[in-house]
């Protein structure tokens, strides 16, 4: 599968961009299931913009996603340094180098490529992470293999794998996982998102309480030529505090998006199991 990967790794970037337009200008994307979800979102997190706004918004989101897939493509396909060169340039890169050693709580939300930032990431030292299990089985177990590069490990979102990285963040490890998806029932809570009581992780809270380890975000966003960078920000010491801790996550996630909305993945069923509607938002879709 890695050689299937590779090969699609090969079509240079501004070329698959090109190609990707033209789909675009044809719109048939605005038949599939991923743009419908992608407005419907859009449409609960900023319910001022005019309808032009939001179908502009959509489509550019749409083709963002499709590229950060390229990109993930790219990354199963090539080498951990051939992947680094991809990423311009580290925004607090002395976070990483200050805080690697002590056990590190990273903490990233669906901003283009999730993989292509788990790699850098495991290029700094060994990483244990948390993820969504793949349903297609022979691709799981691939995609599982490739986040697990050197010596880092990767678990799936469950109570044994939240042991296996409370443990390893007490052995001074890097923890990463992202904070943006709706966990299984009775591993969450109804905390605040773009104004609605999304159905959100309190992970990140409970591992920092518990361990008391340093709290960063890391994301991927693009600059005006669609080029790479990897932000890093110092999470605030109120992740610490257990009054001000369970706003904090979704409200600096909410923050990040507002910078470049378009560059996040919307088509992501993020507001199911919310509260705050009358009706789903995602039926008849």
């Amino acid at each position: 599968m890695k050689i299937f990967f590779y090969f699609i790794s090969i079509v240079p970037k501004p070329l698959f961009i090109a190609l990707l337009d033209i789909y675009m200008s044809l719109g048939i994307f605005k038949r599939s299931l991923s743009y419908k979800v992608t407005k419907a979102n859009i449409k609960i997190a900023y319910p001022s913009r005019t309808k032009s706004d939001i179908d502009l918004l959509s489509k550019l989101s749409i083709r963002e996603t499709i590229i950060s897939g390229f990109e993930s493509i790219y990354t199963w396909g090539r080498n951990e340094p051939e992947v680094n060169s991809k990423i311009l340039r580290v925004e607090n890169n002395f976070l990483i180098n200050n805080l690697k050693h002590n056990g590190l709580i990273a903490v990233s939300f669906h901003n283009r490529s999730v993989d292509m930032l788990l790699s850098w990431m495991n290029s700094q030292q060994t990483t244990y992470s948390l993820y969504k299990k793949v349903k297609n089985k022979r691709l799981e177990a691939f995609i599982k293999n490739q986040r697990q590069s050197g010596n880092s490990k990767c678990y799936e979102t469950t109570i044994g794998g939240v042991r296996q990285v409370l443990r390893a963040l007490r052995n001074k490890n890097i923890v990463c996982f992202a904070a943006d998806q709706v966990p299984k029932r009775g591993l969450g809570e109804h905390i605040n998102f773009y104004n609605k009581g999304a159905y959100s992780t309190t992970l990140v809270q409970s591992l920092a309480t518990k361990t008391l380890a340093p709290v960063i975000y890391f994301y991927i966003q693009t600059n005006k030529d669609n080029i790479n960078n990897i932000i890093l920000k110092h999470c605030s010491d109120d992740i610490y505090n257990d009054s001000k801790h369970k706003l904090l996550v979704n409200s600096d996630i909410e923050k990040f998006i507002n910078e470049r909305p378009a560059d996040y993945s919307w088509e992501y069923k993020r507001f199911k199991r919310s509260e705050g509607f009358i009706n789903n938002p995602y039926e008849g879709l």
